[in-house]
């Protein structure tokens, strides 16, 4: 039993821990999360200069590092130098490729995951105990009943609500987590919405995972685990029999969570690590409750791939959206005549004003034409800048010239392009604070 858990634990490690974009249940890429803190360090390195090059806006971070991300995992043609030191130009050249090199759906990436999953389910393919654990635990009643649709329910809404709190979120714990998860999928489906292929893709990858993970950790490595834990001189005391099930379900859930983390996060970036760490022991923990409740692991699975297939969806038709909704408001027709748009193009060009309307409807979350303090903070993570809740209502009441608790894009313009970025005007106002 034992040797069957090693190998398991191995086989999720490289096909986890290694790769670094987990195992698709709501998790961050991780090499994004990696590289996003080298392209901050990089933005720090820099200092003012690049800030100001060409004209171009440091406000333009977040979509044009979302473009770079996106563009950077096209396999046909970005083989892109990392010793580049100029990473706002680097950036520009990625963004003006994003129609030719990103609006397909990768192939490359999700041919990655499901090779990922069918490792780590190979005992469900081959026959072995994967196979003969699903056949035996997992049932599903040929006309549902209460005691199998009702745990679904339980079981799904918590984590539901959880992943919708964490998305619309303004604390700096999840604003990785949120951006790294707005990329992947961006990575994975393109920028531009695509409805239909997009829910088929995610209910594939949403029900590929379920299966493989529930069977493996659930199914597998939680029974073993209980085994291990009461069998005497494995722990520094003893576990009665009775007891197993429940360290079984504690130790199963940490492996889980752990295999979801990246082990060089831990090193580069431990608060995000830790933050997604405690996120794969809730949901792991919730799925294995559902397992050891109901003693079905059908349950566990179609909970598993609800969570995943709403993360994967939503998250998709909320970034590309967003997106097209920030170009739309960009690209409108010439500059109104005798405004502060056509004063600010005079004096720092028309393409400083379009990227200045870019980056503050990129940050109209709620698309109502204004920036609130909690979309001004939220914002302001894609700038490395993590400001508290009075920072941002600092910020607000200085930006907000009619006082009427919010900015539009007048006041944004005004803000920020005295000092040709908003990460300055922000630094500026707050006189050192941040």
């Amino acid at each position: 039993m034992m040797i069957v858990f090693v190998m398991l634990l191995l086989t999720s490690f490289l096909c986890l821990g290694y790769d670094g974009h987990g195992v698709m249940a709501f998790v961050p890429g991780q090499q994004i999360v990696q590289q996003k803190h080298r392209w901050r360090q990089n933005r720090r390195q820099e200092g003012s200069d690049s800030e100001n090059s060409n004209g171009c806006i440091n406000g333009h971070m977040k979509m044009k590092f979302l473009q770079h991300q996106l563009c950077s995992s096209d396999d046909s043609n970005q083989e892109r130098s990392e010793k580049d030191s100029d990473s706002s130009m680097l950036m520009q050249r990625e963004a003006s490729n994003q129609d030719e090199a990103s609006s397909n759906i990768n192939r490359s990436l999700i041919r990655q995951l499901v090779v990922n999953q069918a490792l780590i389910g190979y005992t469900i393919w081959t026959k072995g105990l994967g196979y003969n654990v699903l056949s035996s635990s997992a049932t599903i009643p040929p006309y549902p009943l209460i005691n199998f649709l009702l745990p679904i329910v339980l079981g799904a809404v918590p984590l539901l609500l959880l992943s919708a709190l964490i998305e619309s979120s303004e604390s700096p714990l999840v604003s990785t987590l949120n951006l790294s998860t707005d990329m992947q999928m961006m990575r994975i489906f393109g920028p531009k919405p695509k409805p239909v292929i997009a829910l088929v893709i995610s209910l594939f990858l949403a029900a590929l995972t379920g299966l493989v993970e529930e069977t493996t950790f659930r199914g597998e490595m939680l029974p073993s685990l209980a085994q291990w834990a009461t069998t005497a001189g494995n722990l520094p005391f003893n576990v009665p029999v009775d007891q197993g099930v429940f360290y079984g379900t504690v130790l199963s859930t940490v492996v889980f969570a752990a295999l979801h983390v990246n082990p060089q996060s831990v090193l580069q970036t431990p608060k995000d690590a830790a933050v997604l760490f405690l996120l794969q022991c809730c949901t792991g923990g919730t799925f294995a409750l559902l397992y050891v409740l109901t003693g079905n692991l059908a349950v566990p699975i179609v909970v598993h791939t609800i969570y995943d297939l709403y993360t994967f969806y939503k998250t998709h038709l909320v970034v590309t959206t967003q997106l097209e909704y920030a170009n739309a408001n960009s690209s409108e027709g010439g500059l109104p005549e005798g405004g502060i748009e056509e004063r600010w193009a005079q004096i720092r060009g028309a393409d400083f004003v379009q990227e200045a309307r870019q980056t503050f409807y990129l940050m109209d979350t709620d698309r109502d034409g204004v920036v609130s303090r909690e979309e001004l903070r939220i914002g302001m993570y894609s700038y490395g800048l993590d400001m508290s809740r009075g920072e941002s209502q600092s910020v607000l009441e200085i930006a907000d010239v009619d006082g009427s608790g919010q900015i539009d894009f007048d006041e944004f313009l005004g803000f920020m392009a005295p000092e040709g970025s908003t990460k300055k005007a922000i630094k500026g106002s707050l006189l050192g604070i941040l």
